[in-house]
Formats: structure tokens, sequence, C-alpha cells
């Protein structure tokens, strides 16, 4: 699976609405329209800023909108990319191939474009987070061939599905686990961590021991259906091609590679429940860990 690069063109700012105290961002990518919800320090001087990436479920008001109005509070600029709505995807819970995470890098990317544009934002000093499908995203943005734009980032409970089999770690990273997270799991993104850490990666990593997926997020779900591929590990190789790790066997796309993790490695079932304790601990953790990568 190769992505390419993408073409930004100029966002437009524009009054909607979408999540409450947010201005609606236009962002143009690759002849796609997608809708981005900004979020900002009350304090007029150059401040970092944050992309945020939703996850599987799509952007919601309880969680992405948490993270952006906690931020703004605590100075950093918030920008939420809203990857599925506009394409036509709602949510992905069922189907995870609908919209790949190399799509989901390339609408972060032009995110952090229209910050750097910013008055208001230092364009050195710009993060990425991510939940689940979107820690996905943030995971693979802070290796040198895939950013280049990011001064850190924060994945959280992501899927480790889709891994450098030789990581070329660029930027501090902080990744959030969930200890009973029964979709994308954690013991892949443990094994995933620690080949990053051996290669020179400044990386954190905190489990939950009590949490599940989504401990961001409120109330609690399960869906006997949804896919889980926390077991599978593709590698994508130094020349942009993906192989499965298990037996090494060539995927030429992204329809191939699913097709046959379905067959070899996925579960069904996932559960995602919001922890109110969890999440403020991880706010805590986010906080601090800003403060030393963007705030000094």
């Amino acid at each position: 699976m190769k992505l390419g690069i993408p073409l930004l063109l100029a966002p437009l700012l524009v009054s909607a609405q979408g999540l409450p105290g947010a201005a609606t961002v236009i962002l143009p990518v690759e002849g796609d329209t997608l809708y981005a919800h900004l979020f900002r320090p009350a304090e007029k001087k150059r401040q970092p800023a944050v992309v945020i990436v939703h996850g599987y479920g799509g952007v919601s008001d309880a969680r992405e909108g948490f993270w952006a109005r906690e931020l703004a509070a605590f100075g950093v600029a918030a920008l939420v990319v809203e990857s599925f709505s506009a394409r036509g995807a709602g949510s992905s819970i069922e189907d995870q191939s609908r919209i790949s995470t190399g799509r989901g890098l390339r609408d972060a990317h032009a995110a952090a474009a229209f910050l750097q544009a910013q008055d208001f934002v230092d364009p050195k000093r710009i993060a990425i987070m991510g939940m689940s499908w979107g820690g996905s995203v943030a995971m693979r943005a802070t290796d040198r061939r895939r950013q280049g734009v990011f001064a850190a980032a924060i994945p959280l409970y992501p899927g480790c599905v889709a891994q450098y089999r030789h990581p070329q770690p660029g930027v501090p990273m902080l990744l959030l686990l969930a200890g009973r997270d029964d979709y994308t799991g954690t013991k892949t993104c443990i094994e995933y961590a620690l080949r990053i850490g051996a290669a020179g990666g400044t990386i954190t990593m905190k489990i939950y021991p009590e949490a599940h997926h989504g401990f961001d997020a409120e109330g609690e779900s399960f869906s006997a259906t949804a896919p889980s591929y926390r077991d599978c590990v593709l590698y994508i190789e130094n020349d942009g091609s993906t192989t499965y790790a298990k037996t090494g066997e060539p995927l030429g796309t992204p329809e191939q590679a699913f097709e046959l993790m379905k067959r070899d490695c996925m579960r069904a079932g996932a559960t995602v429940a919001g922890n109110a304790r969890v999440r403020q601990e991880a706010l805590a953790d986010v906080k601090a860990f800003l403060k030393t990568t963007l705030q000094h």
C-alpha cells in the first residue's frame, strides 16, 4: 500500500455550527472537501496547536469536543478534522476498510498546513492527537518518512496493525493504552512501541489497567459483529510496499490485506466504554506531555 503526497489547497474559515464553541474550517484535500472544527485559546498570541483525528465512530462532542475545549483552555489551539462525514462514512466500526489511515494522514497534513498559516499558531509547535483509528494515523505521522510537520504525537488506544518494519521515529510520542481493550488491543502496540524505542524514538507509554477502548468517551456498548484486528500485523517496507508479518506474503492493495486478515487473524466483537476517572487521568497526562514538548 503506497501513499501519495497530498496537494494542499488554501482552506476557508467560515461561520457554522459543528461542535459547540468551534469555528468551522473547510479543508480541500485531493478532490474532497472536508470539515474541521477550530478551537482557539483566549490569549491573543502565537500558541502551539494540536490536530485531532477522530476514531472509527466519527466526530463526537463528548470525545473530540471534550479534548479540543480542554486543550484550548490549556492554551493550545485545537483543530478537529472530520475525515468520514464528507465522504459518506459516518462510521467505519463495522467496515474498517472504508477510509484508510493513509487518507487520514493526508487529511491531518492538510489540517496542519491550515494551522501553519494562521497568525495565532506557532508553526513549529503543532502536534497530532488521535483516538482509535485516529491514533493509528497519529502513530504513522511520527515516522520521518511520513512527517516533517508535527512536533509531537499523542495516540490513544490506536490500532497497531500497520507497522513500519524499520521504524524511523522523528518526534516524541505519548502512547495511551487501555488494559481491557478488546477492540484494537494492547499487545501489538506494546511490541511496536518497544521497536520504536529501540530505533531511537522518544516514546512514553502508559496503560490504564481498568480501562476499555474509548475510555475518554461517554457510555458503554458492545458490538458482537465489530471486526477486531488486534492480533494482526502488517509490515510497511522501506519502499512503501506492505507484507503480512506472519508469513511475509506481499500485499498489493488494501483490499487484499483486509481479505487476508479476515481469513487469518480477525476476531468479532468489541467493547467501547467511557470511564470518567481514566479520562481525567489521561487529560492530566496529555497536559503534562504537551507542557514539555510544545509549551516549553
